[in-house]
């Protein structure tokens, strides 16, 4: 009897774990980029080197959600970025160091997630710009945050979308014992998608940006604004834009600013980003772009004007829908005496006002 018992019981409980488990599921997913590029000048010598991530970074992810009943779901995301040219952890070495979250989603109320997350410069305003095709097309030392690479920890957000309206708010906490507001983070923002038309806009702030942690705020220095970041009390960008599709033709235009606190000597520093950008699908499988961005800052504690230019262009094939090869080319002119070009944080700086790199690579998901 107890046997007939124990028997039932233990049938009962895989029946219940199978039925709890067929409202859930989980999505394996990720990418795999890498490219051949070509530098003209890093610290006066040209390189040639293999890369991770030029179009869109490396990462293996876990995307789950349960179904709890009453249009409300349990969700998650794993996601590990890695650099595919030797193997090793991206963002600072982190594991989970692209996204790491868990929260709650209800068909009404929206979504409340909370962990290690984007900012609303990414998730609204990053797609306007030419960043979005490569990390070398980025504005320069990536200081409005639309290069997709921060991510924010000790974070809670709230996302809801009505229409074609959707907004976001978040609040990072510092985690300094007296002071609630120091290495704290906050970020709003939103957009509107209706047709061919999308317009984004987005804010982000940070208090004492230079003690938050390698891979969730850039903590290596930059010829444009690398040392502001490291110095600054605060840290404040804001930004928008938007795109209409005329026809194979999806025009973009940007603007944004970003000011840093206290950022040299004592004294503020600002920048303004300009951009305008085409991308053109002359059809299903083949497309091309280009694009231009000036940057033009003031740093209060010398009157000087740093300026810079900088061309992007990119073309994509299609070699299926999950594999497309591409190519790429940047070229940056600091514009301001006395200033080096540094296409990217991620090579070295010129050692004159002009730097240039371009490349071909591989993209494929999975």
């Amino acid at each position: 009897m107890k046997k007939s018992l124990s028997t039932a019981a233990t049938l009962g409980c895989l029946a219940w774990a199978g039925a709890v488990h067929a409202q859930g599921s989980v999505t394996l997913y990720g990418l795999i980029d890498t490219s051949l590029g070509y530098v003209n000048n890093q610290g006066g010598g040209s390189t040639v080197a293999a890369s991770s991530g030029t179009t869109r970074g490396s990462r293996v992810g876990f995307l789950g959600s349960e179904d709890l009943g009453g249009g409300t779901k349990a969700i998650f995301r794993l996601e590990n970025g890695f650099d595919v040219t030797d193997g090793s952890l991206g963002q600072g070495g982190l594991l989970f160091g692209r996204q790491a979250y868990v929260g709650l989603a209800n068909d009404r109320w929206g979504q409340l997630t909370m962990g290690r997350q984007y900012e609303s410069m990414v998730d609204y305003v990053a797609q306007l710009t030419a960043a979005d095709w490569s990390v070398y097309m980025e504005h320069p030392g990536d200081m409005d945050l639309t290069n997709r690479g921060v991510r924010v920890n000790n974070a809670v957000r709230y996302q809801n979308s009505y229409g074609g309206f959707t907004g976001s708010a978040m609040y990072s906490f510092g985690g300094v014992a007296g002071s609630f507001g120091e290495n704290s983070m906050w970020s709003v923002g939103g957009s509107y998608a209706q047709g061919p038309l999308y317009v984004g806009f987005g804010a982000t702030y940070a208090r004492q940006p230079g003690n938050l942690s390698p891979g969730t705020f850039w903590k290596d220095t930059n010829s444009a604004d690398g040392a502001y970041a490291l110095a600054a009390h605060s840290f404040l960008t804001v930004g928008g834009g938007a795109s209409y599709r005329f026809g194979g033709l999806k025009a973009s235009a940007d603007i944004t600013s970003t000011t840093y606190k206290q950022g040299f000597e004592g004294q503020n520093v600002h920048f303004m980003n300009y951009e305008v950008n085409g991308l053109y699908s002359f059809g299903p499988a083949l497309s091309a772009g280009l694009g231009v961005t000036y940057t033009d800052g003031t740093v209060d504690a010398t009157s000087s004007d740093p300026r810079y230019i900088q061309y992007n262009a990119i073309a994509q094939y299609a070699l299926s829908k999950r594999t497309q090869v591409y190519a790429f080319a940047t070229y940056q002119h600091a514009m301001t005496a006395g200033l080096v070009a540094q296409v990217t944080q991620f090579i070295s700086a010129s050692n004159t006002q002009n730097q240039a790199a371009a490349g071909i690579g591989l993209r494929h998901a999975f």
